[in-house]
Parts: structure tokens; C-alpha cells; sequence
């Protein structure tokens, strides 16, 4: 055996130890397939493929392609390449290597090869001149994701039954013994009773009896009679055995009835197997011939009415359920909904739903609950993460299967629909793509729009009916015809009308030229097609009767009237305005960083403020230098980024590693990073943080310490874990942040051994963020648990100026942020915003807000990153804080200026303060919504910028690093004029555990954009530029 594999052979057929084999050295792949020597090429080459792992979720190792030497002599691998289906990236193994007769090579992915195996692809090996040598097109039905030969070199190909690279392949299967069951029943209007042997091995059924529902009625099988492995065997009418030990034909002692039953003895005289009574011969649509009892599949299950197939594979008649929608990329969730188009119930217990990958995703389904049945006319949707955690691709097969795994009803799409895949007629016609999802309801067959808000009781001037139009372009509904429950009362909505994309049409009372009484409804026609309708049973609903959520629920009471704008339901926040710039602008417009962009988060040093970014398909993370203006520059010695790894990888530089969906930086400069998962085992959720020094290596970085949290976190499927991690400084937190442990406000000495913050996460499935306390040892408490009220949360950013925390969604909830302000109880602020005007509804996963050093003008940049895109992942928009004067680098006024007759009457309380405390600054009541900056001099340190709360008050936190001793505080407003200002005592420094954080290194020094903690020495530097008549403040590129 070659010795570049020959441990990891070895390892694979003792443990199949994917990091075994990955770790053996190997030289990366690029091999051209381009014609070369021939020299040592034998007229019929003997190197065959003879094993393909292709599925790492479920062989548990990295995609492989095992080659064998069939022949008498050794094979010189210089110039052989292998290659999949589409024949454009090329693997082979290092120069030199040869493979002696009867020996395997294994290729591993990102090892030997660059492309990855599909579930379902072609595997080529091209000789040395470019010509194909052998080549196997396997489909994604191998129980273990594994094609092999057997015997090996030689035979065909099989599904492995035990993975063995580099080992000779196993494709034995298991025997199952020979048994025999009953599998179908004709009683009318011939009498024939179908067996079916399950096994491996043929079975002797000698003397083995047949009866119906009376023991008097016997009859056996002759001496001699077997059943074949996997055969079927029919008793017809005629078919001859024994009964009273006389030959007789099976009419004589068996007639099966209307009412009857067939039990199967075996030569003991003991029942093995029994179809249970039934009422009635089996018809369809009255037809007696076209109808039997089966079991569905072969031999499982209760016999249920069929087609008729003696001797082959039972076709069951599935009960009258169809798929009726699909929705695979444009909600929160991939869902399929089915619709009971027959006249009576089905029980849909234990029914589950599958895509094109049944043996890979079979562990992602979950059977309904026992109990769950589907009215005639009703619907019922199968959705994520509760019914399966799978995604719905780009080109599918959807299957709705019964309890015994039997398919009811299947669909296969090409691509991805631009709204939704829908029958129309609903229910029963051709499944066309339409603009508007009705998931669980009626499909918006027509024109798409839709009834959205009903005022039938005393609204404003009077009742109203308001339509939206769901879809992302402008809609004409001229013609469009509104009814309420009387067909007389019609009015057509007028020529030339249309509605925005998203918009809404309100129709008042008076255009209506009807009112809307107590238990009344709206109807609405497109032509003499009905496209809505709600109604809103008796009375008048208390506030107004609208959908919940807003355009795509069903319909309920609204928490308030919103005519015109978007509806507000129980529990729901209203949704504002962006309260930045509605201008977002591409900042990568050439590709900088990989396509599976996630996470964002901001580091202010003394160097200036950099941006960290995370790349979840290989745990990359990059370090930029953040300008004010939102653009961004690679520092040095981080062009291509730094891999984060598994502690479990540090040998094994070829392991997949962790799926890194956040990253945020600590107060010394750590970087944490939020993985859901491993993966080398996307199908198992594993929420890890994952802690490294930046600073460490050039290269990869090994975590130093992780806190693997999925116990303490909701069980969720694999994909819908922890998407974004942030660290908080306690200052930040301290009496603020609601502690659920304690049920009280979060104090940091409450937790021995955290740090000097607390990471805090967030969870896709569920929408929530968890607060935890990660100590030092490797433990982690579960502080609080927050919901913003977003269907999904895929990124965190605590903003240091608003001084609250951002909770952002991505496409699924239309881009909305969250922003949550912290108030010490149970219920933070929340309140919810639109994503900017300019920033397309695409799932942007990563978002970090600048701070106030980097505003300009009372404008700082944000940034949001999104998956999917190889350029133009990263854009930028602005939100208000700090800027210009009084927010630019330079006070506007020196200290010296500062004087008794300007103190303006400014209060500070407390007016002896510690490192990190907040203070309140009282200003001038009649100031209320001031745009104002917060100094602290002698050395000029902009601390906070912001609005005057009612009352003329701000809070500030002093900085973590500000000198002890006397200072004093100046508020400037918006033009530079000095509000006034006050003095203030900075005390001993408050006390703050070393943890998770603690430590040396990392850019030691350095403060995460915290709050309003700002190093001095930004500050000392401009004024030293001040004091030269300089205007403006330098900046230095920093290396890694």
C-alpha cells in the first residue's frame, strides 16, 4: 500500500475515524486532466474506482474515492486524475506516488480533491493521456452513503455494508430468515388469498393453514411447498391442498365472504398471522373487480382497499389527500401544506413528509402525533422545524408518506417558484407559481391581492375595507369587485387603480355605497372568481378584524386600528421607520470574502476601530479596518482571513470544522465565535463558542477554551441554533439586564470568575437571546432570556451610543431589526424597525454599528453582511450619534474655555463617580430631543453622544479607562455651542473578576466598542493635533 494512506486504511477499517484519515498528509489538489506521457500507460489499465463516500452527515467521514489496483503489476499515479459529473475540478494523488497490485488508494476531500460528492453524482478516473478509464453515476440510495465493488476491482457495484476505505469492501447483506405473512385478500368476485415471504431465504411452508372466520374451515398447503425469498405465492379458487388430510381444491373448504377474515396457521397449528374481520367486499366506486384487501407496503400494516395485483407489488388506494402548496424559499420556513379533497376524515397519525433524499434525511422528518386528522375540505401543514428540520431545494421532490411510510402524494419541481407553488383551481388543479402564500388556507389563485384590515363598527369617518398587495411589484386591481355578504351590494374598484408593492388600498364606507354589519363578511372577485373572503362571525370584532401577521395570517381582533399602514396584532410591536440613512451602498462591489458570510462585530482600540467578520463554511474571520465613511481595509497579515478550529481538530487541519455563524470581541481583545454546529456533522446541532487569540498564528487559530451550550439552550434542529454571539461589558449591564435567576436586576458579582461582560446569544429557531455567564473553567450559567418579538434572530450588536442591543432577522421577517433597551425588570423596551429603504430583502446575517469616534456630521456608519453572495455581501448604512461638532475627533472648545460663567447651570449625578458607572447629566428641561455630545475634560474624551430625554437628562457611563481624579463634564449641542458643563470625581476603579476574557495578549490594551468607553489616547492625540492646527485626526494601518 502506498505510504500515503496507509494509516488512515488502517484506521478506517478498525474505527472509521474521519479525523484518522484526515489527518494523514496529503498535497492539495489541482491537477490538469490535459494530455500527458504515456509512457508508462499498459493497453488495458487495471486502476479502477472501488468505493465512493459521498455523504459526510451520514458516513460521518469526509467525502472519499477509494482506487484499486486490479492488476499484475504496479501503476505508476503520475498524471491519473478523478473527477465529478461535471468534469470541471480535477484530484489526483502526489507525483510519485504508485500502487502496487491488489493495494487501494484513498482520495479525501480537501485533501486529494477539491469538489465535493453529491447525493446522487458521477465519479471518473481520466488516465495519464486525459482519456476516461472507468466511471460509476451512483444515485443517492446507498443506506450508508457508500457505492462499492464486489468483489473488489472486479465485481458491480453495490451499496457497502460496512465502510472500508482502504480495506477490501463489504457488500454482504445481512440474511434475514424466511417467514410468511398474508398480504392480500380478493373475497368478490373471485376468492384468492396473496402470501408474501420478507425474507432472505426461502421458506418450507409444508402443512401450514389456511382459515377464515370459522375454525371449521381449514385448509393446508401440500408436503413439499416453499415460498421464495422476497416471492409472492397466491391460493386461487382452484389451487389444490389438503383438508381432512384429503386433496382438495381451496374453493372447497374456504369461501371468503362479504363479512369474513383469512388466518394463517403454520404447521404447529399455532397463528402467525391474521387479516382481522372486515365488513363488506372491497369495492371502488362500486365495482366489486376493481378493489381488494391489501397491506401497503408488502407485508406491513393493516390491510386497507386496494388494486388488485396478485403476485406482484400491492397498490393501495391512497385516501383523498393532496400537496396543495409549496413554499421552499420565500418564508421564515420551508413548509408544505396538503388539503383532504374527499368527503370524509383522514387520520393522519404518524404521517411525515421527505424530499428528494429519503436515506440521507430520514433521521429530519417527525412523524404527526397520534390523533391528528384532517376534516373533509380541511388543511394541514407540514413545517419547519416541527415537522421536518430538512431545506426544500433549488429543484425538489416533495412526498407526503403514510404511517407506513407509503407515498399519498408526490411533486417534483424544477426551481424554486418567485412567490409559491400552488394548485389552482385549489386543490385540484396544476400546480402554477403565484405571487401570494395562503399557507393553511385557500390558494390566491387570480389576482393576488387580498383582504387585509375590516372596520364594520364606527371606524373613522365610517366602516372600511383595506387591501393590500403582497407582492413585490406594483399590482393593478382595476375591476376587481368587493362584496360584503350580499351579492347586491357590489362595488368595482375603478379603472387605472393600482396598489404599490406592499402597499395598502382602503375603501371607505362611501365609495362602498354599503355598510358592514355585526357578523357580516368581505368578499372579493376577480371576474367570477372568488379570491378572498373573511368573515367575522357574530358582532363586531372589538377593535378592528384584520390578518395576524400583517398581510400573510389569518384573519383575528388586531391589538389597534391601522388603516392604511401595516397591522398590529396581540403581542405584536408596531414596526417604525429605520431610523438611519434610507441610502445603503455596496462595499465589497469585488469579491472579498467567501459566500457564506454571517457574522459582524466592531473593536475600538487605541489604532482606531476595526470590523471583524466570520464566514460560516469554513470558520474564517477577517480582520478590517472600519472607516467613518463605512468603507473598510484588510489589515495586514489578514488578506485571506484566519480559519477558526475545533480543539478536537488541532492535529487534523483537513476537518471540516465549526459552522461560525457569529463572532463578537471581548474587552482584551479575544475573539468569540458562535458555531451551531460541526460541519463534518451538519445533520447534529452543537452550539459551541469557541474562544481564540487573533494574535496567535498566522495562520489557523486552535480555540483556547469553548463552552459547548446546547444543553442549556432550546433543542432545535440542526440548522436553527445559536446565529449570533455578543459580548457585553458589565458596565453595560449592571442593573439593567433582568436577571431570570435571581429575578432581579443583573448584578456581575452575583457570577465569580465571568469577566468582565457577558456573552449573550441567539437562537434562530425561537427568535430568543439567551444572556450567559461564561466562567473561566469552562462553565456557563444561563443569565436571561430576552424575546425581541422577531420570528428569527440571526445577529446581535450591542450598540455602545443608543446603549442598547440590535436584534436583526434576515429575509425571513423582510430584514426587521429589534432594538432593545434594558431597563433592570422583566420587560425591556423593545421596539421594532423596517429595514432601510435602499437595503434589498435579502438574508443579511451579520450587522454591527460603529462607534461614536467614527461619526461624522451626527452620522456613524452600520453595517449589514449577508449569506449567499460572493461580492456585494457587505453594505453600509448610517444611524444617528455623535458626529461632526460635537461628534467629530476635535472638542469644540479647548478647557481652558471652560468657565464659571458658562457653567449653564449642567448638574452630574453623582458627582463622584467610578471607572464604568453611569451617570445623569441634567441639562436644560426646555431641551427635551436635543441632539447633544458628552466631553469629559482635562484630556478632551467624547463619552456619548445622543438626544436629551424629557427633563433635559442623558445617561453616560464613564469610561472603563478614565484617569482618577477631578474632571469635568461639557454638553455641547448640535452646532458646537457649549450647553454647559459641570465638575465630576472619578473614584477607585470598581472591582471586575478576571474569566472568560481575562488574560494577556490579544491585542491586550485594546476595548471592544462598548458603551461609551473610549481609550484616552485617541483623545490625548487629537489634541496634541488641536494644539498644531491640525483639523483633522490620522489614522494608522495596523498589522495583525
Amino acid at each position: 500500500m502506498p505510504h500515503m494512506h496507509r494509516a488512515a486504511a488502517v484506521t478506517a477499517v478498525c474505527a472509521l475515524s474521519a479525523a484518522a484519515l484526515l489527518a494523514t498528509p496529503a498535497v492539495a489538489i489541482g491537477a490538469d486532466p490535459g494530455i500527458r506521457p504515456t509512457e508508462a500507460i499498459s493497453a488495458a489499465p487495471s486502476l479502477v474506482l472501488n468505493e465512493i463516500v459521498y455523504d459526510d452527515a451520514a458516513s460521518g467521514l469526509a467525502d472519499q474515492v477509494e482506487l484499486y489496483n486490479a492488476g499484475a503489476e504496479t501503476i505508476d499515479l503520475t498524471g491519473w486524475t478523478i473527477a465529478d459529473e461535471k468534469r470541471d475540478s480535477f484530484g489526483k494523488a502526489p507525483d510519485g506516488t504508485s500502487l502496487a497490485p491488489g493495494e487501494f488508494l484513498v482520495l479525501v476531500k480537501d485533501v486529494d480533491f477539491a469538489f465535493g460528492l453529491g447525493k446522487g453524482d458521477e465519479v471518473v478516473l481520466f488516465d495519464p493521456s486525459g482519456a476516461e478509464a472507468d466511471s460509476y453515476a451512483y444515485e443517492n440510495t446507498a443506506p450508508l452513503s457508500v457505492w462499492a465493488r464486489c468483489p473488489d476491482g472486479t465485481g458491480p457495484w453495490a451499496p457497502a455494508t460496512t465502510v472500508t476505505p482502504g480495506a477490501p469492501n463489504d457488500c454482504a447483506v445481512a440474511p434475514v430468515a424466511g417467514s410468511i405473512v398474508v398480504n392480500e385478500v380478493d373475497s368478490q368476485p373471485a376468492d384468492w388469498v396473496e402470501f408474501f415471504n420478507p425474507g432472505t431465504a426461502a421458506l418450507d411452508i409444508s402443512g401450514y393453514e389456511i382459515r377464515d372466520n370459522s375454525d371449521d374451515h381449514r385448509w393446508q398447503f401440500l408436503p413439499g411447498t416453499q415460498i421464495g425469498a422476497g416471492q409472492f405465492l397466491v391460493v386461487e379458487e382452484g389451487t389444490i391442498g389438503l383438508s381432512g388430510g384429503v386433496e382438495v381444491a381451496f374453493r372447497e373448504p374456504i369461501g371468503i365472504g362479504s363479512a369474513d377474515r383469512i388466518r394463517l396457521y403454520d404447521a404447529s397449528g399455532t397463528m402467525i398471522d391474521d387479516t382481522l374481520p372486515w365488513q363488506g367486499h372491497a369495492a371502488i366506486d362500486g365495482d366489486f373487480a376493481a378493489a381488494t384487501l391489501a397491506r401497503c407496503p408488502d407485508g406491513i400494516g393493516a390491510f386497507v382497499l386496494a388494486h388488485p395485483t396478485p403476485g406482484a407489488t400491492n397498490s393501495c388506494v391512497m385516501p383523498d389527500v393532496v400537496i396543495n402548496e409549496i413554499e421552499s424559499n420565500g418564508d421564515t420556513t420551508d413548509w408544505v401544506e396538503i388539503v383532504n379533497t374527499g368527503a370524509t376524515a383522514v387520520d393522519l397519525s404518524g404521517w411525515t413528509v421527505m424530499d428528494s433524499d429519503p436515506t440521507g434525511h430520514a433521521a429530519e422528518t417527525t412523524p404527526l402525533p397520534s390523533g391528528t386528522i384532517l376534516q373533509p375540505g380541511g388543511y394541514f401543514v407540514f413545517d419547519q422545524p416541527s415537522n421536518f428540520v430538512f431545506g426544500l431545494g433549488n429543484g425538489d421532490t416533495v412526498t407526503i408518506r403514510d404511517a407506513n411510510g407509503n407515498t399519498v402524494d408526490e411533486h417534483v419541481y424544477t426551481a424554486h417558484a418567485a412567490g409559491v407553488l400552488a394548485r389552482c383551481a385549489d386543490g385540484i388543479g396544476d400546480f402554477v407559481d403565484i405571487a401570494v402564500s395562503t399557507k393553511g388556507l385557500r390558494n390566491a389563485c387570480g389576482n393576488p391581492v387580498r383582504i387585509n384590515e375590516v372596520e364594520s363598527d364606527g371606524g373613522s369617518p365610517d366602516d372600511w375595507v383595506e387591501l393590500v398587495n403582497p407582492t413585490d411589484t406594483a399590482l393593478d386591481v382595476s375591476g376587481i369587485v368587493v362584496k360584503d355578504d350580499d351579492d347586491a351590494h357590489a362595488y368595482a374598484i375603478p379603472d387605472g387603480t393600482t396598489i404599490g408593492a406592499g402597499e395598502y388600498l382602503v375603501i371607505e364606507r362611501a365609495q362602498l355605497g354599503f355598510g358592514l354589519g355585526a357578523g357580516d363578511a368581505v368578499r372579493v372577485f376577480d371576474g367570477d372568481l372568488l379570491v378572498d373572503s373573511t368573515s367575522w362571525g357574530d358582532g363586531h370584532a372589538a377593535t378592528t378584524w384584520g390578518r395576524c401577521p400583517d398581510t400573510t395570517g389569518a384573519f383575528a381582533v388586531t391589538a389597534a386600528s391601522t388603516k392604511g399602514v401595516a397591522n398590529v396584532c396581540a403581542g405584536e410591536v408596531a414596526v417604525g421607520t429605520w431610523p438611519g440613512s434610507a441610502e445603503v451602498r455596496v462595499v465589497d462591489s469585488i469579491p472579498t470574502f467567501l459566500e457564506d458570510s454571517s457574522g459582524l462585530d466592531v473593536q475600538e482600540t487605541a489604532d482606531g476601530a476595526f470590523l471583524w467578520a466570520v464566514d460560516n463554511g469554513e470558520g474564517r474571520i477577517w480582520k478590517l479596518e472600519a472607516h467613518a465613511d463605512g468603507s473598510i481595509e484588510k489589515v495586514d497579515g489578514w488578506d485571506a482571513g484566519k480559519r477558526v478550529r475545533f480543539q478536537k481538530d488541532a492535529a487534523n487541519p483537513g476537518a471540516a470544522g465549526p459552522d461560525t455563524e457569529g463572532i463578537t470581541v471581548d474587552g482584551d481583545g479575544f475573539v468569540y465565535v458562535a458555531s451551531e454546529r460541526d460541519n463534518s456533522a451538519k445533520g447534529v446541532n452543537q452550539n459551541v463558542v469557541l474562544k481564540v487569540d487573533p494574535d496567535a498564528s498566522p495562520g489557523d487559530l486552535v480555540a483556547q477554551q469553548e463552552w459547548d451550550l446546547t444543553s442549556l439552550l432550546p433543542a432545535v434542529g440542526a440548522n436553527l441554533g445559536m446565529e449570533a454571539v455578543q459580548w457585553v461589558p458589565d458596565s453595560a449591564l449592571a442593573g439593567k439586564l433582568f436577571d431570570d435567576r435571581k429575578s432581579a436586576a443583573y448584578d456581575p458579582k452575583d457570577y465569580a470568575g465571568h469577566g468582565g461582560g457577558l456573552f449573550l446569544v441567539a437562537v434562530e429557531d425561537n427568535g430568543h437571546v439567551y444572556a450567559f455567564a461564561l466562567g473561566s473553567d469552562g462553565s456557563a450559567t444561563l443569565v436571561s432570556e430576552i424575546a425581541p418579538g422577531l420570528a428569527g434572530v440571526m445577529a446581535l450588536d450591542y450598540d455602545s451610543v443608543r446603549d442598547s442591543l440590535w436584534a436583526v432577522c434576515d429575509d425571513g421577517c423582510q430584514g426587521r431589526s429589534a432594538e432593545i433597551t434594558l431597563n433592570g425588570t422583566a420587560q425591556p423596551g423593545i421596539a421594532h424597525y423596517a429595514r432601510p429603504a435602499g437595503m434589498p430583502d435579502i438574508n443579511n446575517e451579520g450587522f454591527a454599528t460603529a462607534p461614536a469616534s467614527l461619526s461624522v456630521d451626527a452620522q456613524r456608519p452600520v453595517w449589514w453582511f449577508a449569506d449567499g453572495f460572493a461580492s456585494e455581501a457587505l453594505r453600509t448604512g448610517t444611524l444617528p450619534g455623535g458626529g461632526g461638532t460635537p461628534g467629530g475627533e476635535i472638542p469644540p472648545l479647548p478647557g481652558t474655555e471652560l468657565v464659571d460663567g458658562n457653567r449653564g447651570g449642567l448638574t452630574v449625578d453623582p458627582a463622584v463617580a467610578t471607572r464604568g458607572q453611569t451617570v445623569t447629566i441634567t441639562v436644560d428641561a426646555k431641551g427635551a430631543g436635543t441632539d447633544v455630545a458628552v466631553w469629559m475634560y482635562s484630556d478632551p474624551t467624547r463619552i456619548a453622544t445622543g438626544a436629551l430625554a424629557e427633563g433635559g437628562t442623558i445617561a453616560v457611563r464613564i469610561p472603563a479607562d478614565a484617569p482618577l481624579g477631578a474632571h469635568r463634564i461639557a454638553v455641547f449641542d448640535a452646532s458646537g455651542a457649549l450647553l454647559g458643563w459641570a465638575d465630576i470625581r472619578i473614584s477607585a476603579e470598581a472591582g471586575a473578576g478576571a474569566g472568560a476574557g481575562a488574560g494577556a495578549g490579544a491585542g491586550a490594551g485594546g476595548l471592544a466598542a462598548t458603551g461609551s468607553e473610549l481609550p484616552l489616547a485617541g483623545a490625548v492625540l487629537a489634541l496634541l493635533l488641536l494644539t498644531a492646527g491640525a483639523a483633522t485626526m490620522g489614522r494608522r494601518r495596523r498589522g495583525a
